[in-house]
């Protein structure tokens, strides 16, 4: 089990909710778009849940590739600033 030393303490309450009888609790769209959490316990009881994003394994490549990954955010920075080019593809 992962530990983590320290996190983000700028928690704010944004709900309370009710725990059923089979010890679960709904959080809905409090983390819309999410359908996975870490969950971390610390010393005082204290539950902290951390949205995860899963990625297909065929892409995976890219976030261990930190060249290609910085190439990536390169051309997306230049798309959005409207440095582009458009290519003859019948060049290729």
């Amino acid at each position: 089990m992962q530990r983590i030393n320290q996190a983000d303490d700028e928690f704010q309450e944004i709900a309370t909710r009710t725990i059923d009888a089979k010890y679960r609790i709904t959080i809905g769209k409090l983390i819309d778009g999410c359908k996975r959490v870490k969950i971390y316990k610390n010393r005082e009881g204290e539950i902290l849940l951390k949205p995860l994003v899963e990625l297909p394994a065929s892409e995976v490549w890219l976030f261990k590739d930190k060249e290609a990954l910085k190439s990536i955010k390169r051309g997306l920075c230049d798309a959005a600033d409207g440095n582009i080019e458009k290519l003859n593809l019948d060049e290729f």
